[in-house]
């Protein structure tokens, strides 16, 4: 795992994960972060092993008229991320818990 920087954005996507929203336009509209912005921050928590990505089935998201999502949910490592987080920044305003089923 590589240590991420932690900025206000990246901290709010991080909250946001933690809350239980899972894909890129439902953290952006919950935590006021630009979608172009939501979907490098997922990107690069991927890549630093906090956050794990998946893709949809294609067939749910063409029976929903759709694009395809791709859902993301916190790895076992991000604890700690995530404490940095609630730390330094406030909880967005838009962001409570979620129960969200797993769309894998």
């Amino acid at each position: 795992m590589s240590r991420i920087r932690m900025t206000y954005p990246t901290g709010m996507v991080l909250q946001a994960l933690a809350a239980g929203y899972r894909y890129g336009f439902d953290i952006a509209s919950v935590t006021g972060v630009r979608p172009g912005s939501v979907y490098q921050i997922l990107h690069r928590l991927e890549e630093a092993g906090l956050a794990e990505g998946a893709w949809e089935d294609a067939a749910l998201a063409r029976a929903e008229g759709r694009p395809s999502r791709r859902y993301y949910r916190l790895s076992s490592d991000a604890d700690g991320a995530v404490a940095e987080a609630r730390g330094r920044f406030p909880q967005p305003r838009g962001v409570t818990d979620v129960i969200v089923p797993d769309a894998r």
